[in-house]
């Protein structure tokens, strides 16, 4: 979920909102992060708050201490590999990518 000027709202695996009424138009983070070392060091300073616990989503440590995080729209259709399970899946796909387009 993102504000009018791009900030991210929030972050989750699930689908936030909840898909009740009109469905909103849900968005993937790619998760390309872009930090100056002053950001870097504030993100190691916060500590974590009850959404990143909850979520395992590390950029809602900043949400939770009001700090803003621009988000960039980008076309992406990727491929999520947040477990060992989708890691062997990504392997597999671009083992199938290498063969069939005869890259060594």
């Amino acid at each position: 979920m993102v504000s009018a000027d791009n900030n991210a709202l929030m972050f989750s695996r699930p689908p936030v909102p909840y898909p009740r009424g009109q469905y909103p138009a849900y968005l993937r983070q790619l998760g390309l992060y872009a930090f100056t070392a002053e950001g870097l060091e504030i993100f190691r300073n916060l500590s974590q708050g009850p959404l990143e616990r909850a979520e395992g989503v590390e950029m809602l440590r900043f949400i939770e201490h009001s700090r803003n995080v621009q988000m960039l729209p980008v076309v992406d259709a990727g491929l999520a590999v947040d477990t060992p399970e989708d890691l062997v899946r990504a392997d597999l796909l671009l083992e199938q990518a290498e063969a069939s387009s005869g890259a060594p």
